[in-house]
This record gives C-alpha cells, sequence and structure tokens, in this order.
C-alpha cells in the first residue's frame, strides 16, 4: 500500500514528507488517498467511494479531516461537505488545502 501511495503523490512525496500541516483541534476520521485510475475518472466513482465511507462515518457522527494538493478535488469534496479550513504553501512545491467535514446526521427513513 506504501508505495501505490508513494507512486500516486509522484514528486510531490519528497515535499509532503517533511511538511508540518495544521492538525485537527478535535477527534476525527481521516480521509486518506482515494484515487482511481485516469481511464475510468469522470464517472463519479471516487465520490461513490467516498459517499460510502462518509455515510459510516455519518452514522457515528464523526467528523471528517483530509488534505489534497488537487484544486479539482477541492470541488470534489466540496460537494461531499467539506471546507477549506487552512492552505499551506510548499516551497518549489504545491499548495496543500486542508479541509474538514462537521458530522452530519442523517434522517431515519420508514
Amino acid at each position: 500500500m506504501q508505495n501505490e501511495v508513494q507512486e500516486l503523490l509522484g514528486s510531490r512525496m519528497t515535499a509532503l514528507a517533511g511538511l508540518s500541516l495544521p492538525q485537527p483541534t478535535a477527534p476525527t476520521w481521516t480521509l486518506a488517498t482515494v484515487g482511481v485510475d485516469p481511464a475510468h475518472q469522470g464517472r463519479g466513482l471516487g465520490t461513490a467511494v467516498a459517499s460510502a465511507g462518509l455515510a459510516r462515518i455519518d452514522r457515528e457522527l464523526g467528523a471528517v479531516v483530509l488534505e489534497t494538493s488537487d484544486e479539482r478535488n477541492v470541488r470534489l469534496y466540496g460537494r461531499l461537505g467539506f471546507l477549506v479550513t487552512d492552505t499551506t504553501m510548499i516551497p518549489e512545491g504545491p499548495t496543500v488545502y486542508s479541509m474538514s467535514r462537521a458530522p452530519q446526521k442523517q434522517l431515519n427513513h420508514p
């Protein structure tokens, strides 16, 4: 798994390795890495996977945090209820967006 994450991060791995990002102040879940093969992107697969995990967390009324350095992901996660809480500029590297999602109360349907 670690090799797959390194492959996904590519040249950003070195820049991100020693980086100190803002930490949540309360207990949270962390959404780590969600990736879709480029040949299958744009079909809602990443949203479906993330939504399934978030539904489980919602049942426990949990908060969720994540970091992304891809602006397209900021829009994707925004549609899932995440807000940008901090932005970290990496010298000669990407901008990292720290995002959080407050606990979501589920409606009970009969």
